[in-house]
């Protein structure tokens, strides 16, 4: 017997949790270490007593326990909030068994509690960071959306407008590659994988999205792999919409066409004003029935035609239309267009082409504007006439690299540096929108636009373009 005294007693005060031992009417029989280290009570003030062990408003749920445990209940586990003998609380997860005589009538409650203060602070701590960070993102102006193994957990107002919904609910579960092209989905994968492994954000990457009516937007996201303040790791991804940025775009493209337009008007005036003086001699000519000048008269007739359609093909509105089409055949479309106004300062336009040339995939509207522009700079950087140099090469990444050299003033290397930038212009009535919309449209079909330049040795453009491929971005 004082044996079995001696293993009891040994295993309530060695274990780490508090233990209370009360009959059924809640006076204490026995408690051990921990439980007056708990709850400031030593075991000579409780022994006998009716302790104040739960809040006043939580008396009615521990009665409503006690009354469960005798009617049968074997035993209860709950997270309970615990009076000390100061006063003050702590948080408790509690275990309570009933005990039986040989009978099986309930006699008293053997109650296990662990103070799990310090956990219940981290929680709360844990859970009101979420919050913060929950309502930081709700209130962000940037769309974002969080996301955990594919799967929406939530999104913010912005986004939720942004994809036509009326509330987070809309999107919580849905798979995030739903919001994507299909052809895209093996790409955002390999994103994923690649953002889970990273700590920082990602580059933003231009891209087709779906909204919740099934229409596309133009789009682009950034996103990176969040943990510390949240309950789990999700994938925060931000969004900006690109709707109005391409509309920017389109209009800046359309403006500079226009622009381009009126500056070569003089020089395409100049052009088909000569055949028209040989069309209008040679039909005098005609009055006295002399045929053979019929053939030049057409042929004049030819390249007026060729020239205004040259023209109009520049000014018709822009297209986002890729299609396969050879360098060559675009440079010598675009040379043949401003020959005129070479013509004018005495410029000669050369064309050098490696065999082999892959074809490109290209808008070739698009490129032919480019060409234009950096043909038209080198023409007029050449007052007193000269040559320009074109050479159409095999590119290192099998791509092709259209290399354009002039004689000009050339430009120096501090101008130089800017070249590109939104209203940075060396030209007296220059706009300086011309090469920052060709970098633009040279980016755009993931090509690369370089410009090296000498003072009074002229300058070198080199253009490359990828070979003929779609652009790498889901569309």
């Amino acid at each position: 017997m004082k044996l079995k005294e001696h293993l009891i007693d040994s295993f309530m005060n060695l274990t780490s949790d508090g233990i209370v031992i009360v009959d059924v009417n809640g006076k204490v029989l026995e408690v051990n270490k921990k439980f007056e280290e708990l709850h400031g009570w030593t075991r000579e003030e409780v022994i006998g007593k009716v302790l104040p062990m739960t809040p006043d408003k939580y008396k009615e749920d521990a009665l409503r326990l006690y009354q469960s445990l005798i009617d049968g209940e074997q035993s209860s586990d709950f997270e309970a909030l615990k009076l000390r003998k100061d006063g003050s609380t702590f948080y408790a997860n509690v275990t309570v068994s009933p005990m039986k005589d040989s009978d099986g009538v309930v006699i008293g409650f053997i109650g296990v509690e662990r103070d799990i203060s310090e956990k219940k602070r981290a929680d709360e701590e844990l859970l009101e960071r979420e919050r913060q960070f929950r309502r930081l993102i709700k209130l962000n102006p940037e769309p974002i959306a969080l996301h955990n193994a594919g799967l929406i957990q939530f999104v913010n107002d912005a986004c939720c407008s942004l994809f036509g919904g009326v509330s987070s609910d809309d999107f919580k579960g849905k798979r995030i590659y739903d919001f994507f092209c299909l052809s895209a989905k093996d790409f955002i994968l390999e994103r994923l994988q690649y953002v889970m492994q990273s700590d920082s954000y990602t580059d933003f990457m231009e891209i087709k999205l779906r909204k919740l009516d099934g229409t596309f937007f133009d789009a682009e996201i950034s996103s990176i792999y969040v943990y510390k303040n949240m309950g789990v790791p999700v994938v925060q991804t931000v969004i900006r919409d690109l709707t109005e940025r391409k509309k920017s775009e389109e209009a800046l493209i359309r403006s500079e066409k226009l622009s381009l337009i009126g500056q070569l008007a003089a020089g395409i005036a100049h052009d088909i004003r000569n055949p028209l003086t040989s069309l209008k001699g040679f039909v005098k000519l005609l009055k006295a029935k002399n045929a053979d000048y019929v053939d030049v008269m057409l042929e004049e007739l030819e390249h007026i035609n060729y020239v205004v359609n040259e023209f109009m093909m520049l000014a018709k509105p822009h297209l986002n239309c890729y299609m396969e089409s050879t360098s060559l055949g675009l440079v010598k479309s675009v040379v043949g267009f401003l020959q005129p106004h070479a013509h004018l300062y005495n410029v000669q336009i050369h064309i050098d082409i490696d065999p082999d040339i892959p074809a490109i995939y290209c808008n070739p509207d698009q490129i032919k504007q480019v060409l234009i522009n950096i043909l038209k700079n080198g023409i007029e950087s050449m007052p007193n006439g000269g040559i320009i140099q074109i050479a159409i090469r095999n590119a290192t990444n099998q791509g092709v690299l259209i290399r354009i050299e002039d004689q000009g003033i050339g430009i120096s290397g501090e101008r130089l540096s800017q070249l590109g930038e939104p209203f940075y212009t060396t030209k007296v009535n220059g706009t300086g929108l011309g090469l920052m919309v060709c970098k633009r449209i040279i980016e755009g079909h993931g090509g690369k636009l370089l410009i090296q330049s000498k003072i009074n040795e002229g300058t070198t453009v080199e253009i490359e373009l990828p070979k003929n491929e779609k652009p790498t971005q889901p569309h």
